[in-house]
């Protein structure tokens, strides 16, 4: 199973949804990163961005700012990526798992 990079699949789901020009807002991300996402996948998304980034570079990077920092204000977590590794405290502890995502 493909791993997900959840900070830039919630990037590139804010990203589509301002290219839609539906308004984001702090507020609304958590359910606009869910509709978009739900619509389109994880991968349609980053090919909508790539898609992007090839046709209109001048807009498309000013966009993906725009949502990189309302992602960044939304979830403070995802403003550093750390690798989570095992201490002896922790490796006992059990991990929640997630149902996958159909793209």
């Amino acid at each position: 199973m493909a791993r997900i990079d959840l900070t830039a699949a919630r990037r590139e789901a804010t990203f589509v949804a301002l290219l839609e020009g539906r308004p984001v807002t702090e507020s609304t991300l958590s359910a606009t990163i869910c509709s978009t996402i739900g619509r389109y996948g994880t991968r349609r998304c980053a090919e909508i961005v790539a898609a992007e980034y090839g046709d209109h570079p001048e807009v498309a990077a000013p966009r993906m700012n725009r949502a990189m920092s309302l992602v960044a204000a939304s979830y403070p977590a995802s403003r550093h990526h750390r690798p989570v590794t095992a201490t002896p405290a922790t490796a006992a502890t059990p991990v929640a798992s997630v149902a996958p995502v159909a793209a």
